[in-house]
């Protein structure tokens, strides 16, 4: 009878892994699959499954994606590279079988924040491993991960120099630069993660939009905040998922300061194919 019992268990477990990380209602369900899927055959299981290139923007939060794309600009070169370890099993070996049997799972959080530890045994030495998840566009994704002796938001990482993310400067810094037909950005980020941004836009008609000055950090980018004859303008820089740049320009108010009347600021993009070397744009 408790051989049946096991055997039903690990049946139940398989159709958790199976049903995939779509099927997850929440951050302990996502954590539950990170180790669940391990049982199933193929490629898709644990936390490289989530964190490929072509998916991670759908459980990271932008600040992670940041992170993975600065750690692949060196591909292979695992020297140079910010890790070359995984963060959801501690070692280079493990079995399945044996982390599904002593995983447990608890979790702690409110509407904003989240976090959800696993812990199990990797051949009978005890593991730990903690996910924080943020509400970000409406769904929960991972922001960061602890384990034994590491947190990714403590390990530096700055992208290869020249590759998509940024291109190092003097002082620690990163600068981020972007050009289309008719407008360039650029963001130079400092060690402690403040920024000076300067924009141009030509737009319909020849109108423009110019804009520029320090902007501070928060989640999933950076805010420049001024005040013109006592209106308070608020640029938001955003990291979208494909590593690019969005701006947005809450209720018009900065336009009719910055821009001509046929040119906005609000919802201008600046994909990641139009990323450009910095030492191509004017220095701020």
């Amino acid at each position: 009878m408790m051989r049946w019992g096991l055997a039903l268990a690990a049946a139940v477990l398989l159709t958790l892994a199976t049903l995939g990380p779509a099927r997850a209602q929440g951050p302990e369900d996502t954590v539950r699959w990170i180790y669940s899927s391990r049982l199933q055959p193929g490629p898709d299981q644990g936390l490289a499954y989530l964190s490929a290139p072509q998916r991670r923007a759908e459980y990271f939060s932008r600040r992670m994606v940041a992170f993975y794309q600065a750690n692949d600009s060196y591909g292979d070169d695992l020297m140079m590279a910010c890790v070359d370890f995984s963060f959801d099993i501690p070692g280079q070996d493990f079995d399945a079988q044996e982390i599904m049997r002593t995983l447990a799972i608890t979790s702690g959080g409110d509407a904003a924040r989240h976090s959800v530890t696993a812990r199990f045994s990797v051949f009978g030495e005890p593991a730990q491993i903690t996910y924080d998840f943020i509400a970000e566009d409406g769904f929960w994704r991972i922001d960061d991960i602890a384990g034994p002796g590491f947190r990714v938001s403590q390990i530096p990482c700055q992208p290869k120099s020249g590759a998509g993310a940024g291109t190092r400067q003097g002082g620690g810094g990163t600068g981020y630069c972007f050009q289309n037909r008719h407008s360039t950005l650029r963001l130079d980020v400092a060690g402690d993660g403040r920024a000076v941004f300067a924009l141009e836009s030509v737009q319909g008609g020849g109108h423009v939009c110019g804009a520029g000055g320090p902007a501070h950090p928060v989640q999933g980018g950076w805010v420049y905040e001024e005040r013109f004859d006592g209106t308070l303008c608020r640029i938001e820089l955003l990291v979208m998922p494909d590593g690019g740049m969005r701006l947005t320009d809450k209720d018009w108010a900065c336009k009719p300061m910055l821009c001509g009347h046929r040119a906005v600021l609000d919802g201008l993009e600046f994909p990641l194919n139009t990323q450009v070397n910095c030492a191509s744009l004017p220095a701020n």
